[in-house]
């Protein structure tokens, strides 16, 4: 009788332990750009973690962008996924894309609704539109929900599942803002845009309006561009584009420029050929002739009808000082401005002005009166925090005679 029992107990000690192994499971699984095996992800680290947010396991990615855990006891997990790599390029194509899905023209996958949801609403808006166009492209600002976004992946593991055969996991990843979706480690360019230089002009004291003409006469539906000139002898003023869409940014000695047609019909009205005027005006006031010439930078597209990036030339003038040039320092600083602004205008014998801001839609939003007092060297300090992002016109007018001294446009940020 002993005996047996011996053998009794033996054997419940072996089954207890095979069951110990049995209840260990396994997960494997890949990462992948957009879900797309030409483009597997190394270098991303891999997190198991209880429901509690306890970690069980880490790991990262080999080169094919494979993943594996072992020994995973049953119960219930998610995994958590980062990465330090440079995600996919952010271009207008991607801001084309989200513009199209609000119209209903282009339905996202989960992988492209993750991309074009960079405020981590939840939802696509035309907040995550504006952010991509201009706080990302114009401003160089970066997304709220960070660089990257990947699958969300819970597990469940039991014990009655099949000894020995692991689980699969496959994940994809993007790039913020990055609809899409073409991602290379190294890097690409989408440098299709050539810089040449055009015709010479010649600044005296007055504001000249220079086009910036393109070899791309066909239907347009946006373009970006950057340019830098020559800052201590010239003085940008304002920007006119194809219709009031159009954007820019200047810091230091750099214009970014963006512009879409921002309608259902887009690529259907507007022609590449004339991007953009700049209004400019010399700086410099001494006897001594100066020369410059405006460059393109390498970031900047041209999109066709379709929404296509097209491969053109961009002709950008050298400037010439003459002899009397003057310095001229007027406009609206910073643009685009998020609060506190300045507006700079000419002198002027007024000694009581009073700024009107003006909305898309012609409403007077903002009015604010100055007296010889509170205007410094010919500038007016406003707050513009609680307005709306958009495009805004100013008026700067005389209390007395009725006369606009000054008018400009500007774009409010968020």
């Amino acid at each position: 009788m002993k005996k047996t029992i011996v053998k009794t107990t033996t054997f419940l000690l072996v089954l207890f332990w095979f069951g110990t192994i049995f209840a260990q499971n396994q997960l494997v699984g890949t990462v992948n750009y957009h879900d797309d095996p030409a483009f597997p992800m190394p270098e991303v680290s891999m997190h198991l973690l209880d429901m509690n947010n306890n970690l069980i396991q880490s790991t990262i990615t080999n080169d094919y962008g494979e993943y594996a855990f072992d020994s995973i006891p049953d119960g219930s997990y998610y995994l958590s996924i980062g990465t330090t790599l440079d995600p996919g390029e952010v271009t207008l194509q991607d801001a084309f894309l989200i513009m199209m899905h609000l119209f209903g023209l282009y339905d996202f996958t989960d992988y492209e609704f993750a991309a074009a949801d960079v405020n981590g609403s939840g939802t696509i808006t035309w907040s995550d539109y504006f952010i991509v166009l201009i706080n990302y492209l114009l401003q160089g600002q970066p997304f709220p929900v960070g660089e990257w976004q990947f699958e969300p992946v819970q597990l469940e593991f039991t014990s009655a599942r099949t000894i020995g055969i692991a689980d699969t996991a496959n994940v994809w990843a993007t790039g913020s803002g990055d609809v899409e979706g073409i991602w290379l480690p190294s890097g690409r360019s989408l440098a299709l845009i050539t810089g040449l230089e055009g015709e010479h002009v010649q600044l005296n004291t007055e504001t000249l309006s220079i086009p910036i003409n393109s070899n791309y006469s066909e239907l347009m539906s946006g373009f970006s561009i950057t340019i830098s000139y020559p800052a201590d002898l010239v003085t940008i003023n304002n920007v006119q584009g194809p219709d009031g869409n159009l954007n820019y940014a200047i810091t230091e000695n750099q214009i970014s420029i963006i512009w879409m047609d921002e309608s259902e019909r887009a690529g259907a009205h507007f022609y590449g050929d004339l991007l953009c005027t700049l209004e400019v005006s010399a700086r410099i006031g001494n006897t001594n002739q100066a020369t410059g010439s405006f460059e393109l930078e390498e970031q900047g597209m041209i999109l066709d009808a379709q929404g296509i990036a097209v491969e053109t030339e961009i002709r950008l003038p050298a400037i010439k000082i003459a002899a009397s040039g003057v310095q001229t320092n007027t406009g609206v600083f910073p643009n685009p401005v998020r609060d506190n602004m300045e507006i700079r205008f000419e002198p002027t014998t007024d000694s009581n002005l009073e700024v009107h801001i003006i909305n898309a839609v012609g409403q007077t939003v903002k009015i604010e009166n100055y007296s010889s007092s509170t205007l410094y060297s010919q500038s007016a300090q406003l707050n513009v925090g609680q307005l709306k992002s958009g495009i805004y016109t100013y008026l700067v007018k005389s209390n007395n005679t009725d006369t606009v001294v000054a008018s400009g446009r500007f774009y409010k940020s968020e």
